[in-house]
């Protein structure tokens, strides 16, 4: 493998040759309607419509080659949503598993408590946010980013490794940040919640006249939770959890953009009581866990030649984990920190007619993987080096076949080296201009993170140093139709092999002992329905369902792997556009829990009213979640052996105030 050294002096002084800055009208879209909000853009126009996710530099919805969903920065203003896991609720086939710590993410049939994001990559403006001691993205308050700093969110389905290496599993969520003339001034937030809710927020942002624009925010969060009844042993004798259930999470965020640059810090810090004393804690007693993110990235653009562009991305993370909980009455801390960087060098070639070729080279650098207990004190690193290249051919008007593949060789601590090729060949058919078919296969993989490598209590958890990476092979149609301008119609059928899956398994049930494992995969078909609709009067509808069939590789019901799930978002302006209400509905069929019961299906409701410039220069908005109350639980990860199923919150309420300054 290359040394770090030696690639990074090579690729710099491959930066220093090129002469011409990249014109900054390369990042609007092709159809020039960059300046309008995406919902009233024809689906007509949306379709030929740059998206960061699919294939690393800007490519067209109608080309990438896999099927992508969008949620604009006017739904989650509509909607009301205070997190990221709120946001992906609203999105097609995914959902989202609460056990009182954190949000874990599932989609395509995979979704088992305790995986945090499910095995799907999650980015900021192109920048991997997954840390790299458990893998984890953060969904909730601990997310790395404020809802109201977001243009959008994109979700493309299907693994990505062809492209993005380790970790792009089952998809890729990115996240597209405002620009500083998006907020063009300054904005204040006032909010307050059921349970003891508290937010308050302040963003900048500007576009000045040398060209530059700055977006610069600061937030903070505190709720005082709920005194929960819950499981207190393993018996299932109740007890009362009191005071356990509070948070507090902080965020700051800086984005400078100028000619060919971009420049973005993001900080993220939360602080959650824990009510239901996994791993076999006391019973309400102190039990906490805390979160730091922080990520640093700058990207510069430029053409090295008429038919060339080059894009380098440099990046730097840190994660810090502290928990603190009691067993028998004595407290026992624990602290992991990572630290990582990285630089990613990619070109898009159009030297041929009908062609267009991405090649590119990324090197990462893992220095920092620490987890500090009372039974482990391990500090490991690793370094990746990924090259991959894509080459996307317009055969003629109506096809185009899209080729890529990664190869990523991993070297660790001990000098082993862990080689794997991701491949993925896409064709897609366009007999008329509305309607774009989609035919893809592909396969991804993801290395095992040092917490199941190394993690042990030498009590009931023991680490396994000889994981292997999990594989996964899919196989994908996918169908994308515009019934007109204001309508499309998306439909995906998908089938997905795995390999190797990375499992807890248990080693001696009288003891309760366990290690991680490569288990036996599984196999999953699915559907997937999608309609989005537009009226002229900003009327806005978006409906999906998913069918799915998820197997493990002894051929059982996947555990929390709901076979039906169905969602419906609907807004309607009022008052001469004066106001909105936004109604969303979320209906999941019946999952597997951990223990081999089955948990029922349930639905869930959402109202949202806002209303823009109530007052001079002030928005308002007002929202209710749970309408109808339902009294619902999510599956309990394997790590809780006292709870089943994790209670949720009722019916909630919340008001929200923001003041421009213009």
């Amino acid at each position: 493998m290359l040394r770090l050294t030696h690639f990074f002096s090579v690729l710099f002084l491959a930066t220093s040759t090129s002469q011409a800055w990249a014109d900054e009208s390369s990042l609007v879209l092709e159809s020039g309607i960059s300046d309008l909000p995406l919902t009233q853009i024809p689906f007509e126009e949306l379709v030929k419509m740059d998206v960061q996710s699919a294939s690393k530099i800007a490519s067209q919805i109608s080309a990438a080659p896999s099927a992508v969903s969008i949620i604009t920065a006017d739904d989650i203003k509509a909607y009301g949503y205070h997190t990221l896991a709120e946001i992906l609720e609203g999105m097609r086939g995914l959902y989202i598993t609460n056990d009182r710590a954190y949000s874990f993410l599932g989609g395509r049939g995979f979704g088992r408590p305790g995986d945090f994001t499910g095995r799907i990559m999650l980015l900021l403006d192109g920048t991997q946010i997954n840390n790299n001691i458990y893998s984890s993205g953060n969904l909730e308050y601990v997310g790395i980013i404020d809802p109201s700093l977001i243009e959008r969110v994109e979700y493309v389905s299907g693994p990505g490794s062809a492209i993005y290496g380790n970790n792009a599993f089952f998809g890729i969520i990115n996240i597209i940040t405002k620009q500083g003339h998006d907020i063009n001034g300054l904005q204040l937030v006032g909010e307050v919640a059921s349970y003891g809710g508290r937010d308050a927020k302040i963003n900048y942002g500007k576009r000045f006249e040398n060209g530059a624009k700055v977006l610069l925010s600061a937030s903070g969060f505190n709720s005082d939770g709920q005194n929960l009844t819950l499981s207190q042993d393993a018996s299932g004798n109740l007890g009362r959890a009191l005071n356990l259930d509070e948070q507090q999470s902080r965020h700051l965020f800086g984005k400078l953009e100028w000619e060919s640059w971009l420049a973005e810090i993001a900080y993220s810090t939360r602080k959650k009581d824990i009510p239901t004393a996994p791993y076999g804690a006391d019973f309400n007693a102190p039990y906490n866990y805390e979160d730091t993110m922080f990520s640093a990235s700058l990207k510069h653009d430029r053409w090295i030649s008429p038919a060339l562009q080059m894009s380098l991305h440099g990046y730097y993370g840190r994660f810090e984990y502290q928990g603190l909980a009691t067993f028998s009455s004595t407290a026992y801390k624990e602290r992991s920190v990572g630290q990582w960087l990285g630089i990613n060098a990619q070109f898009v070639g159009n030297w041929f007619k009908n062609q267009r070729i991405l090649f590119g080279s990324e090197v990462r650098y893992d220095f920092d993987q620490r987890i500090k207990t009372s039974a482990l004190d391990f500090n490991t690193h690793e370094s990746t080096l990924g090259l991959y290249a894509q080459d996307e051919i317009k055969l003629s008007p109506q096809w185009l076949i899209n080729l890529g593949a990664r190869f990523d060789i991993n070297q660790n601590e001990f000098n082993n080296n862990v080689q794997r090729l991701s491949p993925r060949l896409a064709l897609i058919y366009k007999p008329v201009d509305a309607t774009n078919i989609k035919l893809s296969w592909s396969q991804a993989y993801r290395r095992p993170n040092p917490f199941e490598k190394h993690y042990t209590d030498n009590l009931t958890l023991f680490s396994n140093a000889d994981l292997k990476p999990e594989r996964v092979r899919a196989t994908e149609l996918v169908m994308e139709h515009n019934l007109n301008k204001d309508t499309r119609l998306l439909g995906a059928l998908y089938h997905y092999q795995t390999e190797d899956v990375i499992f807890q398994k248990q080693l001696d049930a009288s003891a309760g002992t366990s290690q991680f494992n490569n288990v036996r995969g599984g196999k999953t078909n699915g559907a997937e329905l999608e309609l989005e609709k537009h009226w002229d009067n900003d009327m806005r509808l978006r409906t999906s369902v998913a069918i799915q069939s998820a197997q493990d590789g002894d051929g059982h019901w996947q555990v929390n792997s709901p076979r039906r799930i169905g969602k419906l978002n609907f807004s309607v302006p009022f008052f001469n556009g004066a106001w909105r209400a936004a109604y969303e509905m979320q209906a999941y069929s019946e999952r597997k829990t951990e223990h081999g019961t089955v948990l029922g299906g349930f639905s869930l409701a959402n109202l949202t009213l806002s209303a823009d410039k109530l007052l001079p220069h002030m928005n308002v908005a007002v929202g209710i979640r749970n309408v109808f109350d339902r009294d619902y639980a999510h599956v309990a990860p394997s790590s809780n052996d006292k709870q089943i199923l994790i209670p949720q919150d009722g019916r909630s309420y919340w008001l929200r105030m923001t003041y421009e300054f213009k």
